[in-house]
């Protein structure tokens, strides 16, 4: 980078920050409403965010927008924008917003600059004391315009260990890793967020920080400090700390004064021999030992005892004759057996309405997308799953150790063809359509999809049409397939028929695309029992186009009635959901599971959290307006 230039950026993010500063020191040790935001999964769940986070970080996205209106923003509160640009700011407003509520000056300002995906340029602002630290790697780190340096002790048995709380590491191996560094240093402190970071690029006196469980916002700016100043900062493994690795990295962070700490901490946290640690890591391949596990909120899930609108499953009963199918099979043939799967393929090819050898049945959806991956994308390619999107597409690609763009749906715009086409580049080899969207119910016209086949034809095109039964019937590319060697279309039964929990899916492609995932697909990784479920299924499908009808011309124009008339923002949708925005989403999400409905929290692309409802018979949909209207009048 010229100098002229990296000297224009440091000087604009120092704008930033100032910009911050006015934002945030009005509600200095005022008393503040303060939210909760709720992260399930992490170990500390709970995360406050007041007036003084959003102001201060929409004042800096204000600013780049005008400045740099074709750099990316990756902000703690609002999301993301343009993530694939060459730079990327990455903001958190305040961190340590616990500090700043109690009224301790221990928290900061955070604003990195990436620089295709590398932070480069980083800074720590401290608006009440009046301290700001700026780093520029390979040029140093000042304090308040003074320079600054690591001075670490060399034996890890003398150092002191910074982290913002013991609980944030989660219960297993994060504890048990953290456990055996705390035992091995000489004092361990807590509760300075990143301003334990900056004490160890000043060289007073604190020689590293062991954190988890960060955002990229968390540690993005804090990144060039350390380095400027001469100390060392990776994840546990060793691995830099940037957008790239940030999936792989966790979160969990070291930063340490001089490389011998880094090193010390280094033989702890990734010792295979400390109790807890994965000891087979060292022969699984090094993309997946660090993936993250697909954990939907599962617990708690009765249908009993609630009434299931959180999953876009069918929420009523499967028709009599599905079920007494299965039950006649166990009490006749048992379950000893293998499957053998009958005219399965053929009833399923006939109902898609293609032939037989374009037709393939997989366990659920989730393994058509597992096996379009695994057939199709050399490891280090590119992906390109517009956001928001089904969690299993990145599981799918990180599992084959893809690099995934992530062009992003707009409620005004929908679908995002231009900036989809735009990114196709020679490394990309999988683009996802998900039609409609899931959580947003964006229906996707069929011409648009057949402009990206013809677009990228070197690239895997897979169409996830799941909720096909409740599209409009022209939107389907079905027909498409013998037309075009690269696309891939993929169904359930879990939907609308009924049979998500026994796993039934199927896969349409061109034949010779048929033949080879066969190959690759097990003999029987489809059970018995599915297949049954399915024919009987297909056999009389009645049950199934009924209890469509009902959703899509009498309980979702109900839903959305409602929401009109309160209201309440959401996207249109041409599924059996509907994604809204309510004030409050956590509380309403509370509320509605208080009275035995269960719905589901989801961030848009622009990391807007809103609330997806799934949508069942007219009856189950006057229960949940009734809901929420009760919720939201003492709201």
């Amino acid at each position: 980078m010229e100098l002229a230039l990296r000297d224009e950026l440091v000087s604009f993010a120092e704008e930033l920050a100032d910009a911050a500063r006015k934002e945030i020191l009005p509600f200095w040790r005022k008393r503040v409403n303060v939210e909760s935001k709720i992260e399930n999964g992490r170990p500390v769940a709970e995360s406050p965010v007041t007036v003084a986070d959003r102001n201060a970080e929409s004042a800096m996205r204000r600013t780049i927008e005008t400045r740099y209106p074709q750099h990316g923003i990756y902000g703690e509160e609002f999301g993301t924008v343009r993530s694939d640009a060459e730079f990327v700011w990455v903001l958190d407003p305040i961190d340590g917003t616990k500090s700043f509520i109690t009224g301790k000056p221990l928290f900061g300002t955070l604003i990195g600059l990436c620089h295709h995906g590398q932070p480069i340029i980083g800074i720590v602002d401290q608006c009440v004391l009046k301290e700001r630290w700026v780093g520029i790697v390979g040029h140093g780190t000042t304090l308040n315009q003074e320079k600054v340096e690591t001075d670490g002790v060399d034996m890890l048995s003398d150092a002191m260990l910074y982290a913002t709380t013991p609980h944030m590491f989660a219960t297993g191996f994060e504890a048990t890793k953290f456990e055996a560094l705390r035992s091995a240093v000489k004092r361990p402190l807590y509760g300075s967020d990143c301003y334990a970071y900056a004490l160890v690029a000043s060289g007073f006196g604190a020689d590293l920080v062991v954190e988890a469980d960060l955002g990229l916002y968390d540690y993005a700016g804090i990144v060039p400090v350390i380095l400027g100043a001469g100390g060392q900062m990776t994840d546990w493994q060793g691995r830099e700390l940037n957008i790239q690795n940030h999936e792989q990295s966790r979160g969990r962070v070291i930063a340490a004064a001089n490389s011998s700490l880094h090193q010390a901490a280094l033989r702890i946290l990734h010792n295979p021999d400390v109790p807890g640690a994965d000891t087979l890591a060292s022969v699984v391949k090094p993309h997946l030992r660090d993936l993250q596990q697909y954990k939907p909120p599962l617990e708690g899930r009765n249908n009993n005892t609630h009434l299931l609108l959180d999953f876009n499953e069918r929420t009523t009963p499967v028709a009599a004759h599905v079920t007494d199918a299965v039950k006649s099979f166990i009490d006749t043939r048992g379950l000893h057996c293998y499957p053998a799967y009958g005219n399965l393929q053929a009833r399923l090819a006939e109902y898609a309405g293609v032939k037989f050898e374009e037709c393939m049945f997989t366990n659920g959806s989730d393994q058509g997308i597992d096996l379009v991956v695994r057939c199709c994308c050399p490891q280090g390619t590119e992906a390109i799953i517009p956001s928001p999107y089904f969690a299993m597409y990145e599981q799918a690609a990180l599992t084959e150790g893809l690099h995934i763009k992530t062009p992003h749906f707009t409620r005004e715009g929908g679908f995002p063809l231009e900036e989809i086409i735009g990114a196709v580049g020679p490394q990309t080899s999988l683009i996802v359509v998900s039609n409609t969207n899931n959580p947003t119910g964006t229906e996707i016209p069929c011409e648009m999809i057949r402009t990206l086949l013809k677009a990228a034809p070197h690239c895997a095109v897979l169409v996830d049409e799941c909720y096909y039964e409740l599209m409009d019937p022209d939107c389907t590319m079905k027909d498409e397939v013998s037309l075009y060697p690269n696309l891939f279309v993929t169904r359930t039964l879990s939907k609308t028929f009924g049979l998500s929990s026994l796993r039934l899916g199927y896969l349409l492609s061109a034949d010779a695309n048929i033949r080879a995932l066969c190959c690759v697909r097990g003999p029987y990784d489809v059970n018995t029992l599915a297949a049954v479920a399915a024919i009987a299924a297909l056999d009389d499908p009645t049950y199934m186009t009924e209890y469509v009808n009902e959703v899509r011309y009498q309980s979702k124009p109900a839903l959305e009635e409602f929401l009109r008339g309160r209201g309440i923002v959401f996207w249109p949708s041409s599924a059996n959901y509907i994604l809204c925005y309510f004030e409050d989403p956590s509380s309403i999400e509370a509320g509605l599971r208080a009275r035995g409905i269960l719905v589901r929290p989801k961030k848009d692309a622009e990391g807007t959290m809103g609330i997806r409802i799934s949508i069942g018979t007219l009856e189950q949909t006057k229960r949940l307006v009734a809901a929420l209207e009760e919720i939201l009048s003492v709201t």
